[in-house]
């Protein structure tokens, strides 16, 4: 089977920040409350003048002005979200509009915090079958429009944000191993319907992080027939940080392993990984081999 890599990352920020400071005043909240409970310092919210399709857009721009390649071998857009401003037409579609792709598949998926990884995998399935030469795959939030202000719990959490992967097929051997499950019968644990603000039942979502991502984890590495030793980084959703730290120590991992940015982007929902993978690459944390 064919291998696919990562060619280019890109990630964007609204530019309204917003800080503890700001939610320990509105919720007459102790200095660092917010911090010890989820890790966060900051998050970011869009202005009046921004559109979720406007996020998306910025960093699908961003990632070309970093690649050479023909746009119009980009066969396939395929977006993660879950607070889009509306029905149709889609997210992805609006970028292809504005990347003036001529011939091009475009998908949108709602699949909660986990849309970004079911999108790149949707995407890679499309190249390795030889569908396409490049696709491009955005996660993308606007999630404060759906926050209930009166609600502790989840305002000081979510934030909004890009994140992008353009990929593509490579003649060199790279290791891809997926473990995608959904599991809708936890589904009422975090819900947002239709005119309603978003809701959020935290122990419930803990648990399961706590269970089923650390089960997930050992599944997928197992399968690679690899060992959690050989794994240099786990980027996982950056959801909570007593949630990361769970997961660090009953993997018997360093903390160092798993790769956070939550203290400054907050919890993104599916814009949450590609901005992490973005950041790690800015770093030259994570370098092509």
């Amino acid at each position: 089977m064919q291998s696919i890599e990562i060619i280019e990352t890109s990630s964007y920020l609204p530019h309204k920040q917003i800080s503890n400071t700001f939610l320990n005043e509105k919720f007459n909240l102790p200095e660092n409350w917010i911090y010890k409970r989820t890790g966060i310092k900051n998050r970011y919210y869009i202005t009046s003048e921004e559109t979720i399709v406007d996020l998306a857009i910025h960093v699908a721009k961003d990632i070309l002005t970093k690649t050479t390649i023909d746009v119009q071998k980009i066969g396939n857009i395929i977006v993660a979200s879950t607070s889009s401003d509306r029905i149709m037409p889609g997210i992805s579609f609006e970028v292809q509009k504005a990347l003036n792709i001529q011939k091009c598949t475009c998908l949108d998926i709602v699949a909660g915090c986990s849309g970004f990884i079911n999108a790149f995998n949707i995407a890679r399935q499309g190249l390795v079958l030889g569908d396409t030469e490049y696709a491009l795959v955005i996660g993308v939030e606007t999630i404060s429009k759906f926050l209930n202000f009166e609600d502790v719990g989840t305002s000081i959490l979510l934030g909004d944000g890009a994140g992008a992967t353009l990929i593509g097929i490579t003649s060199h051997f790279k290791k891809y191993q997926s473990d995608i499950q959904s599991i809708g019968q936890s589904g009422d644990i975090l819900t947002c319907h239709h005119g309603e603000k978003l809701y959020m039942n935290g122990k419930a979502v803990y648990k399961y992080a706590v269970t089923k991502v650390i089960e997930n984890i050992q599944d997928v590495v197992n399968k690679a027939n690899e060992t959690l030793d050989t794994i240099k980084y786990i980027i996982p959703h950056q959801s909570n940080i007593r949630i990361l730290n769970s997961i660090a120590e009953k993997l018997l991992l360093e903390k160092s392993k798993i790769y956070v940015n939550l203290d400054k982007v907050g919890n993104t929902f599916c814009a949450s990984i590609p901005i992490a993978l973005d950041e790690m690459c800015e770093k030259k944390v994570l370098q092509k081999r």
